[in-house]
């Protein structure tokens, strides 16, 4: 198994052929309740495992995503607070202290 770069645009064209397969079931189902016919004999077995596989394939994707965005957000936000210059907090005058 290879495993490959999908960037976003390859993940477009996976979610179009996703939905045109979706697309076609939708119109025979269409098609069958216009008509009034019977549906469709389909060995499913297999496609049955093949989408149960492509979505436990797309969960694990998309937590690897998550998680990947977490990281590098967190990354980001460590990265700009040590940047940020610390400047001392002004000193206060006698009538600005607390009262202890």
């Amino acid at each position: 198994m290879t495993l490959e770069v999908y960037d976003p645009e390859k993940l477009d064209q996976w979610a179009l052929r996703v939905l045109d397969v979706a697309a076609n079931l939708r119109h025979m189902a269409n098609q069958c309740r216009e008509n009034d016919l019977a549906g469709p004999v389909l060995h499913d077995k297999k496609a049955s495992e093949w989408l149960a596989k492509l979505e436990q394939w797309s969960q694990q994707a998309t937590a690897h995503v998550h998680l990947r965005a977490v990281q590098a957000r967190a990354q980001r936000r460590a990265m700009a607070s040590t940047s940020l210059e610390r400047k001392p907090a002004p000193a206060r005058r006698k009538s600005q202290r607390k009262a202890r």
